[in-house]
C-alpha cells in the first residue's frame, strides 16, 4: 500500500512537471505564503536601505524609497506630519538638507552624524501581495549642530512603523511614522529632570515657516516630546496577518 501511494505521488509530480510550460515556473506561480516571505525580505531591505542612505546623507536616494506616486504618501519623523508627494520631498530635500547637506551634491555638513539602526522587525505582507506593514525598534545616535554653533551628542530609542505599497514590483514606503521612546544628551539619563524639561520644549523652531509640516506631530510621535514620568505608554499597533489593506488598520493619518 505504501509503495502504491509513493508511486502515485511520484506519478503526480511527474505529470505536473510534464504539463508545466517553460517560463511559467516563476514566483507568480508559487504559493502565496512563499511569495509573502520573499516580499517580506524585500520590504526589510527597503526599510534598511532608506535608513542607511539617510544616515549617510544620501537624502535624494532615501527619498526615492518613498511611494511618491501615492497622493497620501506621508512621513512624520518627529517634526510634524508631511503629507503628500510635494511635502515629503520638502521634508527630505529641504529640511533634512538643512540638517545634513547632500552627499550626492558634495554638500554634506562636516561633523553631522546620524546613525539610524533597525532591529527586531515585525513584517506582515498582505495576502493579495499589494501592501505590507512593518514595525521596528530603533536605537539612534546623532550629533546635531554645525561647526559654527557647535554640536551636541544625543542618544535615543524609537519605534518606527510603516505601511508599504508594491509599485510595479518594487516595495516603497507609503505611510512612515517615528514614535520616540527616549532621547537624551549622551552621558545623561533620559529621566534626569533637566533632560525631561528640555525635551518638552519644541526643538524644531529652526525650521523656516515655508518648510513647516502640514500638521503638528501627533501625540507620541517623534523624539521631541521625549520621556516623562507621566507619559502614557505609546500604543503602537503591531502588524498582524491580513488579506487586503481595506481590512486592516493604517499607520497613516488623514488631513
Amino acid at each position: 500500500m505504501g509503495a502504491a501511494i509513493g508511486g502515485l505521488g511520484a506519478a503526480t509530480a511527474l505529470a505536473a512537471t510534464r504539463t508545466a510550460r517553460p517560463g511559467l515556473n516563476t514566483l507568480a506561480t508559487t504559493p502565496v505564503a512563499v511569495q509573502q516571505e520573499v516580499a517580506s525580505s524585500q520590504v526589510r531591505r527597503c526599510m534598511n536601505r532608506y535608513e542607511t542612505l539617510l544616515s549617510m546623507g544620501y537624502i535624494q536616494r532615501a527619498l526615492a524609497e518613498f511611494a511618491l506616486s501615492q497622493p497620501d504618501v506621508q512621513a512624520d519623523v518627529g517634526f510634524g506630519l508631511y503629507y503628500g508627494p510635494d511635502s515629503v520631498k520638502k521634508l527630505f530635500i529641504d529640511v533634512h538638507g538643512m540638517m545634513l547637506g547632500d552627499a550626492d551634491k558634495k554638500t554634506l555638513k562636516n561633523g553631522a552624524t546620524y546613525l539610524l539602526a533597525n532591529t527586531t522587525d515585525i513584517i506582515e505582507v498582505a495576502e493579495d501581495l499589494k501592501t505590507a506593514k512593518g514595525l521596528w525598534l530603533c536605537p539612534t545616535l546623532s550629533t546635531p549642530g554645525d561647526e559654527k554653533q557647535g554640536f551636541s551628542a544625543r542618544t535615543g530609542y524609537a519605534h518606527r512603523v510603516a505601511d508599504f505599497v508594491n509599485e510595479n514590483g518594487k516595495w516603497k514606503l507609503w505611510h512612515y511614522m517615528v514614535y520616540g521612546l527616549t532621547g537624551a544628551p549622551a552621558g545623561k539619563s533620559w529621566t534626569d529632570p533637566e533632560v525631561v524639561a528640555a525635551n518638552q520644549v519644541n526643538r524644531y523652531g529652526w525650521i523656516p515657516d515655508h518648510l513647516k509640516p502640514d500638521r503638528p506631530q501627533a501625540p507620541g510621535i517623534g523624539a521631541a516630546g521625549g520621556w516623562r514620568p507621566d507619559r502614557p505608554v505609546t500604543e503602537v499597533q503591531v502588524p498582524a496577518p491580513y488579506r487586503t489593506f481595506a481590512e486592516t488598520f493604517s499607520y497613516g493619518f488623514k488631513l
